[in-house]
């Protein structure tokens, strides 16, 4: 009915199927439940099922005391079935994806499924639409935006259409129950107040008749329950995300972005997020968004499972929100210098554990048989397992790294983990060697690669208290400027895609350095290619009449004089006689060092020599060729 309806309006090209519904669904009893799970199972819904969440082991009777568990324990078995088939959202979303526009109609046509991952960690949700979503809330740490995204990208591995690919949302509101207490809730102030200060910022914020500072946001609108992301946590997080080989970025909340947006408990409390999020649109995501989404991951040797057994068994897990101990050991592991996959009991049946090195297993209290199996075959051939203080006793970890309780003021928490990070990397150092790292906790590298070429990130993560919510000491929102070496365990050409030039870097025996000032929230992107980049060629005839097709090729070529082994961020510019843009001048990736772009000369279009100027930005070399049009 919606695409009878409006099928044929240009503006209906996306769907978003059952957003945010899956979060109610309960274990059912009727008949034709009973029915599926005996068809499914061959025996009936055990009677100890509990909610969505699982069962305690501790309150089930007879449960192995060495807390393994058979794959086919039936309680195991029905849990699977219940989130994979049983509750009927998977299927029904793809029911719903498959109603739509389909290729034939509308082949521009496309769905997504968002939160896709607050759910048990099985393969599967969100059936089969195009595209799998999250949204994650940036404080109190913007980097574990991180693990929300390689949850996506590990469910969409595990689903049945092997193209499902993934976005990555950043919430633009902030809870203020989170961030900031409310009016009438005993504030939790920082050390060192601003009670004591003789200067404060002009316009930020005053202090009351308690010496305690209060931000203008806090005087002017003290009932809101919805507040403006920090802009330098939206800097920090979209570097986090972007990092990663998703397919499209969102944020949600305008009326926390925007003055004047009416309706909604939604509030503006920052004027400058929105001048954030466009720069970072025109400086990072126009320029280097038609590289990065074709540049696929590079597999890591680090992964951190996820335990569907522990989940239910347990009552573990991270549910889509990055929190609990799962959370704080994604934080340590970043803080190592690792890059770590998130893997679930799924992958490890599918692939097993060989193309791994380190294996970390926080919440892992209870595992399947062939789990443990294969976790004990990956210590045998001599892979490292960080296990903490709860881990499954058939397994023995090689570093332990015991939980703790995270506190709430924010730079004691950070520290906390960044110190566990330190300690981890003493005892993984003499077993372990990066393929990229960082000389600092402070920046979190990370590499994806597209054939010889690596695009090695860096982020920087150093922050302190501000006046925004600062002065609560539940979010440090401002970022701190760092200097940090991040290395990469190769040889070649480095090039700062952001900054379109070609950097030093120091070689060395394990491989290149590469020094670099970080600014506040900031993130950077280098390409390290084997060849340099020497040139712009472009391809294209001398002439093309008025409504003529032409075809443009550039290619950036390397030092040899080939096409450069890479993808690579390049803007074309199709300029008329009078110097104005044409259509199809833009921002393109170049795979494979080439581009080649069909344009269509218009009836209308202005006669004469036509200039088609092409820039890499990588070294930001460029070219030039015309064009005559017409007469």
């Amino acid at each position: 009915s919606m695409t009878r309806a409006y099928g044929d309006h240009p503006a209906y090209q996306t769907a978003m199927i059952h957003t945010e519904v899956r979060g109610e669904s309960r274990p059912c009893y009727h008949d034709h439940d009973r029915a599926a799970f005996r068809a499914f199972a061959g025996y009936d819904i055990p009677e100890q099922v509990g909610d969505m969440r699982g069962v305690h082991y501790e309150s089930i009777d007879g449960f192995p005391p060495t807390r393994v568990i058979p794959d086919d324990y039936p309680l195991y078995v029905y849990y699977r079935w219940l989130w994979k088939q049983g509750d009927g959202w998977n299927r029904l979303n793809t029911r719903l994806h498959e109603g739509l526009p389909g290729d034939d109609e509308r082949p521009d046509f496309w769905t997504f499924h968002d939160p896709a991952v607050r759910v048990a960690h099985v393969y599967g949700s969100g059936g089969d639409v195009d595209y799998l979503s999250q949204w994650t809330y940036s404080y109190p740490d913007p980097i574990r935006i991180g693990l929300a995204t390689e949850e996506l990208l590990q469910m969409a591995s595990g689903a049945n259409r092997p193209d499902q690919q993934v976005m990555k949302m950043t919430q633009i509101i902030w809870y203020r129950s989170q961030t900031a207490p409310e009016p009438g809730e005993e504030a939790q102030l920082q050390t060192g107040t601003f009670a004591d200060q003789d200067v404060r910022p002009q316009g930020t914020g005053t202090v009351d008749e308690s010496g305690r500072y209060v931000a203008r946001w806090e005087r002017e609108i003290p009932g809101v329950r919805f507040v403006t992301i920090a802009p330098m946590q939206m800097r920090e997080a979209f570097w986090t995300k972007i990092a990663r080989p998703i397919k499209g970025i969102m944020y949600h909340g305008i009326g926390s972005l925007l003055p004047g947006v009416a309706g909604g408990s939604y509030q503006y409390t920052h004027p400058e997020t929105k001048f954030e999020l466009q720069r970072l649109c025109e400086t990072v995501v126009q320029p280097l968004g038609p590289a990065l989404v074709q540049i696929p991951g590079r597999p890591s040797d680090v992964a951190l499972l996820e335990s569907f057994a522990s989940e239910m068994f347990a009552r573990k897990g991270t549910y889509g929100w990055n929190g609990g101990w799962t959370g704080e050991m994604w934080l340590v592991a970043c803080y190592a210098g690792l890059q770590p996959q998130v893997i679930f009991d799924e992958t490890i049946e599918r692939d097993g554990l060989d193309g791994f090195k380190v294996l970390v297993m926080p919440d892992c209290d209870v595992l399947t048989e062939s789990a443990v199996r294969a976790v004990q075959a990956f210590q045998a051939r001599g892979g490292i397992v960080i296990g903490d203080e709860n881990l499954c006793p058939a397994i023995t970890p090689d570093i332990l790294v015991e939980t703790h309780t995270r506190d709430k003021q924010a730079d004691v928490a950070r520290a906390l983990n960044v110190e566990k990070g330190l300690a981890l990397r003493a005892q993984l150092d003499p077993h372990y060697a990066r393929y990229a790292d960082s000389s600092t906790p402070d920046v979190i590298p990370y590499v994806r690669s597209y054939g010889s070429t690596d695009y090695l990130f860096g982020v920087n993560d150093r922050r302190e208290y501000g006046l925004y919510v600062g002065h609560h000491g539940l979010v440090m929102e401002n970022g701190v400027p760092t200097s940090a070496t991040l290395t990469i365990a190769r040889g070649g050409h480095v090039y700062d895609l952001v900054g379109h030039r070609e950097v030093a870097a120091a070689v060395g025996d394990g491989g290149l350095g590469i020094d670099w000032d970080f600014g506040p929230g900031e993130g950077r992107v280098f390409m390290v290619t084997e060849r340099a980049i020497e040139s712009v060629r472009i391809t294209a005839p001398e002439a093309a009449a008025p409504g003529e097709s032409v075809t443009i090729t550039a290619e950036v070529l390397g030092d040899d004089g080939e096409p450069l082994d890479a993808i690579m961020p390049v803007r074309v510019d199709l300029l008329d006689p009078h110097g104005r843009a044409a259509e199809f001048s833009g921002w393109y990736g170049a795979k494979d060092g080439r581009v080649e772009i069909a344009a269509n000369i218009a009836a209308n279009d202005v006669p004469g020599l036509w200039r088609i100027h092409v820039e890499e930005l990588a070294s930001g070399r460029s070219a030039d060729a015309y064009l005559r049009v017409g007469g």
